[in-house]
């Protein structure tokens, strides 16, 4: 319908092309595993396979105040930190 409006072609390449990219997105955004009540996911960033030398780190969850910071890369452990029953707002 988008294309008869401006009555532009549109290849099967580049729909299959926007498919493949949306759901890439799509599973990307389905694998940051949400923090439950009274925890919080931390993430370390490394430079490399070896995870000898960190770049960056990202936090959230109800453990303290969230950061982000540094580069993200493929290389990363993700640790849980559990508050207990009083976590901070």
């Amino acid at each position: 319908m988008f294309n008869r409006m401006f009555k532009t072609p549109t290849s099967l390449r580049t729909k299959l092309s926007l498919l493949a990219a949306g759901l890439i997105v799509s599973l990307t955004a389905a694998a940051i595993p949400p923090a439950g009540p009274g925890q919080s996911q931390t993430y370390t960033y490394y430079s490399d396979a070896t995870r000898t030398v960190v770049v960056g780190g990202w936090s959230y969850g109800s453990c303290g105040e969230p950061f982000d910071w540094g580069d993200h890369t493929r290389y990363f452990t993700i640790r849980t930190v559990n508050c207990g029953s009083n976590p901070q707002p």
